[in-house]
């Protein structure tokens, strides 16, 4: 009885090692497939940066009002190339559709500079979605812009969104642009050249008479030679 007691307990020993190393390789296979995972989803060619070079983006004014440029003060790195790829207008709590300013963008060598979006610009914007009509600005609380920070043009290591606050008591109108005055110069040529041919026609165009005095004149030299040659006759 003692002998088969001990076996009993050697074999749930076993069990328990045996329980014990296929816990341990499970544990080991779901954290090695974890890893790999976190591997696998990290986006190809990424630059990792530190906390220092990631890019900023702040506004140099505290809102946009019609009356001036919209200016966007940048800090990033060396060779960067900023791109503005979305831009929304937004009432008090929802999106009215995307637009589209194209930026000024000046960087100096460090990948520090300004974007400037032109006020004129901005008031002649239309919606990009719907009827394509100019906006009311009256109606806009806030301009959302997404940029896009590149390395070489073309390597994306980051992002950022600014948001610029937007009051407008009246829509700002948009601005004509001017006809160029050439247009106009030649109109007035082509009047003026029009009125001296017209004189000259009138001047030059009496047929009647000059028909009337080439006959009178024939007429008088076929009456002299007539004459002379009675005479001549006569005598």
């Amino acid at each position: 009885m003692r002998i088969s007691f001990i076996e009993k307990e050697k074999n749930i020993n076993k069990r328990k090692l045996v329980l014990e190393a296929l816990l341990a390789l499970s544990l080991t296979t779901l954290l090695s497939t974890v890893v790999y995972a976190e591997k696998t989803h990290q986006p190809e060619g990424n630059t990792v940066i530190s906390e220092k070079d990631k890019p900023s983006i702040t506004l140099a004014m505290d809102k946009w009002t019609g009356e001036n440029n919209i200016v966007l003060n940048v800090q990033s790195k060396n060779n960067t190339t900023i791109k503005l790829s979305e831009m929304y207008v937004w009432d008090d709590s929802a999106s009215l559709g995307g637009i589209y300013v194209e930026p000024k963008i000046d960087l100096d060598e460090n990948g520090n500079g300004t974007i400037t979006f032109k006020n004129d610009d901005l008031k002649n914007v239309k919606t990009l979605i719907g009827s394509n009509d100019p906006l009311d600005w009256t109606k806009i609380k806030q301009i959302e812009m997404y940029f896009v920070f590149c390395l070489d043009e073309t390597e994306i290591y980051d992002s950022k969104s600014a948001y610029i606050p937007v009051e407008i008591s009246k829509t700002p109108a948009p601005v004509e642009t001017e006809k160029p005055k050439t247009i106009e110069t030649v109109k007035k040529e082509t009047k003026a050249t029009t009125k001296n041919t017209q004189s000259k026609a009138v001047k030059t165009g009496d047929n009647t008479n000059i028909t009337l005095y080439t006959s009178l004149l024939i007429i008088s030299v076929i009456v002299v030679a007539g004459t002379i040659v009675l005479r001549k006759k006569k005598s």
